[in-house]
C-alpha cells in the first residue's frame, strides 16, 4: 500500500495551496458510533485526520447531528478546535453547520475563533438541516428551517465581513453586537454547501460557494453543469470546488471489499435512519442500503483498481474538480480505516487526478 510521505508538515504553517487547476481530494466524517466508545471514536478520528493530511488530502469536513449515534461529536466546532492543533496544512471545517440550530452571534464568533486557530484554514459549510426530528430538539419547525437558514446566513456573513452583527429579526431576534474576534480570511472563510439539487447548485455557483453532491446514477451532472453556468467567468477569483462525494471501501479483492463494506455500511445505515424509525418513518431506509448505494454510484467498493476505475468514470463524465471520500464509518476499526485511507491515497488519488486533468 506504500508508506507515508517523507515530508513532515508540522513545521509548516498556513493552509495548503488549493490550486484551482488541480483536482483536489477531501474527507467527509460523521463520527458514527461503531463498536468503540465515544471517546475512542473521537481519538481515532484525530489520528485518522492527521494521517489524511500526511497523505495529501486538501480538506477534512465533519458533519453535525444531534440525539443520534450517527454522531458522537454533535458539536463540530469542538472537534475542529482539537484538529486545528493536530494539523497545519489541510483545510478543515463543518459540512455543514445546521444554521437554524445556532444563535447567529455565537456561531459567528466561533467561526472567527476557529479561523484564527487554524491560521486561515477554515471552510464553513452551511445548511438548514435534513432531519425534522433533530431540528425539533432546538424548537425549530422544519417548515420554517429554510427561511431561518437564509436569514441566519445573511446575518452571519455580514457580521464576519464587517465585525459587527446588526439585525432586526423576522425569524431571528434583534441583534446589535460587535464581534469579539474577526476571521483571518476576509470577507469571511469560504462557504460550502452539500446537495445534489439543481436549484441549489445554481445558487451556489452564482455566489461562489463550493458545492458537493452525490453521483446518483449520473443525475449530478445536471446540477454540476448548472453550477458552472451560474458561476460564469470570474478570472479575478479563485475557482471554488465542485465535487462528488461517496462512501469508499478498498479491499484486496472485489469480493472481500464488498463483504466488509456491507457489514460496516449496515451499521452506519442503522445510525442514519434511527431517529426516523423511532418516529415510525421508514421513508429513507432504501437510500442507505448497500445495493442501492452501489447501483447509484454513491458507494465505491472493491479492489483499488476497481475503485480507481469507477471514480475515473465519474470525474471524466461531469465537470468536477473535487472528490470527497468517507473512508471511516460504521464498525470499521482504526486499523481498517487507515488501510482504506492509504490504499485510496496511493492507488486511487494519483490516477484519478491525472485522468481528471487530461
Amino acid at each position: 500500500m506504500g508508506t507515508l510521505p517523507d515530508h513532515d508538515c508540522r513545521h509548516q504553517r498556513g493552509p495548503v495551496t488549493d490550486d484551482d487547476d488541480t483536482f483536489e481530494f477531501g474527507i467527509f466524517d460523521s463520527f458514527d458510533l461503531g463498536d468503540s466508545t465515544p471517546g475512542e471514536v473521537i481519538d481515532d478520528r484525530l489520528t485518522f485526520a492527521q494521517l489524511a493530511e500526511a497523505h495529501g488530502f486538501g480538506h477534512y469536513h465533519v458533519t453535525e447531528h444531534h440525539g443520534t449515534p450517527l454522531s458522537v461529536c454533535p458539536s463540530p466546532n469542538l472537534f475542529l478546535a482539537a484538529l486545528a492543533q493536530r494539523t497545519t496544512r489541510m483545510r478543515i471545517g463543518a459540512l455543514v453547520h445546521v444554521l437554524p440550530a445556532y444563535h447567529p452571534l455565537r456561531l459567528a464568533e466561533e467561526i472567527a475563533t476557529l479561523d484564527q486557530m487554524t491560521h486561515g484554514r477554515l471552510d464553513v459549510g452551511v445548511g438548514s438541516g435534513v432531519s425534522p426530528y433533530e431540528l425539533a430538539y432546538f424548537g425549530v419547525d422544519a417548515s420554517q428551517a429554510k427561511d431561518i437558514y437564509r436569514e441566519t446566513l445573511g446575518v452571519l456573513t455580514a457580521a464576519l465581513a464587517t465585525g459587527r452583527m446588526t439585525h432586526q429579526g423576522t425569524l431571528l431576534p434583534d441583534i446589535d453586537a460587535e464581534l469579539s474576534v474577526r476571521p483571518v480570511q476576509q470577507p469571511h472563510p469560504p462557504l460550502w454547501y452539500a446537495s445534489s439539487n439543481t436549484a441549489t447548485a445554481e445558487w451556489a455557483g452564482a455566489n461562489n460557494v463550493s458545492f458537493v453532491g452525490r453521483w446518483n446514477s449520473g443525475a449530478f451532472t445536471e446540477a454540476a453543469e448548472a453550477y458552472w453556468r451560474s458561476y460564469g467567468t470570474r478570472p479575478e477569483q479563485q475557482r471554488p470546488r465542485l465535487g462528488v462525494a461517496a462512501r469508499v471501501y478498498i479491499g484486496e479483492t472485489d469480493g472481500a471489499a464488498l463483504e466488509r463494506f456491507r457489514k460496516a455500511n449496515d451499521v452506519m445505515g442503522r445510525h442514519l435512519t434511527k431517529l426516523w424509525r423511532d418516529h415510525d418513518d421508514y421513508s429513507n431506509d432504501a437510500l442507505f442500503q448497500t445495493d442501492t448505494m452501489l447501483a447509484r454510484g454513491n458507494a465505491l467498493v472493491g479492489s483499488a483498481a476497481t475503485v480507481r476505475d469507477r471514480l475515473i468514470e465519474q470525474v471524466q463524465a461531469v465537470p468536477v474538480n473535487y472528490f470527497e471520500a468517507t473512508l471511516s464509518f460504521g464498525d470499521l476499526t482504526l486499523e481498517e480505516s487507515l488501510a482504506n485511507l492509504a490504499a485510496f491515497a496511493h492507488a486511487v488519488m494519483p490516477a484519478v487526478r491525472e485522468a481528471a486533468e487530461e
